[in-house]
């Protein structure tokens, strides 16, 4: 184990250090509240009908923004922009946008993508 974690660590950093990967995983995190708000339904709130079908839509649409911010760091602007957009609309569509949780965490995940940037490239001294 001692010898994996350097492994490990040294190819998870540069990837990590290139991506909008908190700003993703806010997105990820939100749809997934969108969805399993739902899908659990609280036990006291059974969320059905037109509010239960637009939070499955609208959370897997943050899923996908999520994992599109990861996979395509430079396109970033898209999914980003889409999240705010999707949390506003959730408001009012899904549940008061999962209980207000899932509201907070899409917005925060889309204004954290949309405000990175990537660091610069600098060379390296021959």
């Amino acid at each position: 184990m001692s010898r994996l974690w350097p492994s490990v660590r040294s190819r998870w950093l540069p990837w990590y250090r290139t991506r909008p990967f908190w700003g993703g995983l806010l997105m990820c995190l939100g749809g997934a509240e969108l969805v399993l708000t739902t899908w659990n339904g609280l036990s006291m709130l059974p969320f059905s009908g037109t509010a239960g079908a637009s939070a499955w839509l609208l959370g897997s649409l943050c899923l996908v923004s999520g994992i599109t911010t990861w996979h395509v760091p430079e396109r970033r602007l898209f999914p980003g922009v889409l999240a705010l957009m999707l949390s506003l609309v959730s408001l009012v569509a899904a549940n008061m946008g999962g209980l207000f949780l899932g509201f907070l965490l899409l917005a925060s995940g889309g204004a954290i993508t949309v405000a990175w940037t990537p660091e610069p490239r600098t060379r390296k001294a021959p």
